[in-house]
């Protein structure tokens, strides 16, 4: 039984087809296997840690010490972020002198704390007048912010710590207050 042409067309088609599919699979798992999958789902990598930046926000290595990155909004709005690594003390020494920067009525500030696969993380958010750290010079007058807010978080591993801060006005904080968890619960080890 010999086949036509129509039928020979047909399976030259579905042997092409079957071919880029499989090529296609054979390069999908190549890349994968030579950068990962956070740049598929939108990930970055700084230090030791990945992390995925929300929408709006723009992300820069620091070149300071103990800061990783330091994050704005796009719109340029009165907002930052600040991701810090090896500082000293504790999540709970460093929330406390995040708390300690501001003038606030103690009951309006939230603190939790949660614990996701192989990390443990604890949050802060208050409003209030923020006394801007002076870190050259301890002794300067304080300059005041008044209604500014603050979202901390710490994000403890095994034997690494990860700080995160963000400071700006009240607005844009509570406007930012999911997204700010979202970026700290993204950030996992490498």
């Amino acid at each position: 039984m010999q086949m036509n042409r129509q039928e020979w067309s047909l399976m030259m088609f579905r042997k092409v087809i079957t071919l880029a599919v499989i090529l296609f699979f054979c390069g999908f798992i190549s890349f994968i296997s030579i950068n990962g999958t956070d740049s598929f789902y939108g990930r970055s990598q700084v230090a030791n840690i990945t992390y995925q930046l929300p929408e709006a926000w723009v992300a820069n290595k620091s070149d300071k010490q103990f800061r990783l990155l330091e994050i704005s909004l796009e719109s340029n709005s009165d907002f930052s972020v600040v991701l810090f690594s090896n500082i000293q003390g504790t999540a709970d020494q460093n929330i406390q002198r995040w708390i300690n920067q501001f003038q606030v009525d103690v009951s309006n500030i939230e603190v939790s704390k949660d614990t996701l696969d192989s990390k443990y993380i604890s949050v802060v958010e208050l409003y209030g007048t923020y006394e801007v750290p002076n870190m050259l010079n301890r002794n300067a007058t304080k300059e005041l912010k008044e209604d500014y807010g603050l979202l901390g978080g710490v994000v403890e591993f095994g034997n690494s710590i990860y700080f995160v801060k963000g400071v700006g006005n009240k607005e844009d904080i509570k406007q930012n207050k999911l997204k700010f968890n979202d970026f700290v619960n993204s950030i996992s080890l490498k």
